[in-house]
């Protein structure tokens, strides 16, 4: 699939798309949701109080499956293929692992696709 300026879907008029430079701040946002449905479902479970729940940290094996399988779910979801996904985010994890934090920025607003075909 053709896009804009080098992206695989960029420009797709048949896609809904996150502004440029607003994809760091919605992921932000995600995060926020998903921390606070952890920490729910904890408090709702009976595995930590009220206050536990909202003061202890999270586990991050826990919230990194968590984000994972909302990934996998997005993904299916909208007939994305799990390989492609797979292989790009391996990259995009690659490409975070070894970013030097001084240019965290430029590491997390984009990510390579990389098509399975």
């Amino acid at each position: 699939m053709a896009g804009t300026e080098g992206r695989v879907y960029g420009g797709d008029c048949k896609l809904v798309h996150v502004a440029d430079k607003e994809r760091t701040q919605m992921g932000e946002y995600v995060a926020v949701e998903m921390e606070d449905l952890i920490r729910d479902a904890a408090y709702k479970n009976g595995s930590r109080t009220w206050n536990q729940s909202r003061t202890q940290r999270l586990c991050p094996g826990c919230y990194m499956v968590v984000g994972f399988n909302a990934l996998v779910t997005l993904a299916n979801d909208n007939r994305q293929s799990l390989r492609e996904l797979g292989l790009s985010m391996a990259k995009a994890f690659t490409k975070l692992a070894e970013c030097p934090p001084d240019q965290m920025e430029q590491c997390i607003e984009e990510i390579q696709v990389v098509l399975d075909s």
